[in-house]
């Protein structure tokens, strides 16, 4: 039986004057079609084994791995710690009320930069100028009294005690000499008895009156003792102190700045639990209230803390490095001015304690000192070792770190590594340092 796609199809004559067409079979196109798809791929293998890289030859055995080695050398390294902070004033001045009074008039404004000496608040001294007459004249009287104790030798009370015991004295003597006389008349017969007693009796008298008369006259003295005079002179100090008082209170009407700085509100703890009043025209303070408080801006300090494991490695006087956010730039250099010998107060128990560390920034830090302000939060930055000398490797070469830590360490007479027990010290970005077990030059291999 005779296959028909075998058997090849009649072919027609073309017509006279046309050129003849070849017309193939179908087979024959099949082949070529084969033929031309085998070429593609074989192109596109020739293509690939050119760019495909070399096949990864295995080691022959005995032969070591490539491996990475680091020489030891000296390199410098510090350990900083970095606390957060509030920047404040150096120290701060209360403004007191002078004394009880009236407030009649308030010139300065929280937040406001005063210089020293500028006017805060007025107060009517009305009261104080009253309570400062008499205090006057109380000390008149005492300067008056004190004076008087000095001349009282020649005081008109001593002079009239003096001319009253004189008087006395020489009536005495006439009565004296009269009752003499009498008694040789007596004796004689001349006057009578009852005459002689007579003068006799004003003798008597006489002689109580001449003793009455010395006893005022050293009673008077003895007014200038030693006792009295002390006496005397504690009045006139406690008149003149309290003259003083009353004449700086006057003189304090006008509260003023005591230093340059920022005014603030005064310290709470000042006022008690309670918020402290508002300083306006027309209220009444007492003496010794805290109107304002004065933020001396001379010096500044930044107050943070720090835990327990870092406290004992800050010391004052340090150098510390003062930045933030909101004053960018280089950092000011400062220096630790305290370090809390208690912990916070107050802290929960399972909170670390924490020490309170305060650093100062010196008004001629530069530029940036003039952009900083009291409340901005700052960075301390602290240096508490450093090391020029220190011997670092990479962490990685490093092996079971937390139990036995030990590193691999080419021997310089042999091709085998030798494990070598180290002693680890503290973690930086080149790497963490080797406190013993290594040297300069020694060559660490790394896994």
């Amino acid at each position: 039986m005779t296959d028909p796609a075998s058997e090849a199809a009649p072919v027609a004559e073309p017509p006279a004057g046309i050129p003849a067409r070849t017309v193939t079979s179908r087979p024959s196109r099949r082949v070529a079609i084969v033929a031309g798809a085998g070429a593609v791929f074989g192109l596109a293998a020739v293509a690939w084994l050119r760019t495909a890289p070399p096949p990864e030859r295995t080691p022959a055995a005995g032969v070591p791995a490539q491996e990475r080695a680091v020489t030891v050398a000296p390199a410098a390294v510090a350990s900083m710690i970095t606390l957060i902070g509030t920047v404040g004033p150096g120290k701060t001045v209360a403004a007191l009320a002078p004394f009880d009074g009236v407030l009649r008039e308030r010139r300065a404004q929280l937040g406001a930069l005063v210089r020293a000496g500028e006017v805060l608040v007025v107060m009517d001294a009305g009261e104080v100028e009253s309570r400062l007459r008499e205090a006057q004249a109380t000390f008149l009287k005492a300067s008056m009294a004190v004076d008087l104790l000095d001349r009282w030798s020649t005081s008109p009370d001593v002079i009239r005690a003096r001319r009253a015991q004189e008087t006395a004295e020489a009536s005495l003597a006439v009565i004296e000499r009269q009752v003499t006389e009498t008694k040789r008349l007596l004796d004689r017969g001349i006057v009578s008895r009852n005459e002689y007693d007579g003068l006799v009796q004003q003798r008597d008298t006489q002689r109580n009156g001449a003793t009455g008369s010395r006893l005022d006259l050293q009673t008077t003295l003895e007014r200038a003792s030693p006792d009295n005079r002390r006496l005397a002179d504690l009045d006139l100090q406690n008149a003149k102190s309290r003259l003083a008082d009353l004449q700086a209170q006057a003189d304090g009407s006008t509260v003023r700045a005591p230093v340059e700085g920022i005014v603030t509100r005064p310290p709470a703890g000042n006022q008690g639990p309670q918020t402290p009043p508002t300083i306006e025209a027309g209220t009444r303070v007492t003496r010794g209230q805290a109107l304002f408080s004065i933020a001396d801006t001379a010096t500044l300090v930044v107050t943070g803390r720090v835990d327990e494991v870092d406290v004992n490695r800050l010391r004052l006087g340090q150098t510390v490095l003062i930045g933030g956010d909101a004053f960018p730039g280089s950092s000011i250099p400062g220096r630790i001015v305290g370090i809390s010998a208690e912990a916070e107060a107050g802290q929960s128990s399972g909170r670390t304690p924490s020490f309170e560390v305060r650093a100062a920034i010196p008004g001629n830090a530069g530029s940036d000192r003039g952009r900083i302000r009291i409340g901005m939060s700052a960075r301390m930055q602290i240096e508490i070792a450093s090391n020029p000398q220190a011997v670092i490797v990479p962490i990685d070469a490093v092996r079971d770190p937390m139990t036995n830590p030990t590193v691999q360490v080419r021997d310089p007479q042999g091709d085998e590594p030798r494990i070598r027990s180290v002693t680890l010290g503290s973690t930086h970005p080149q790497g963490i340092e080797i406190l013993s077990g290594l040297k300069f030059g020694d060559v660490v291999i790394r896994p």
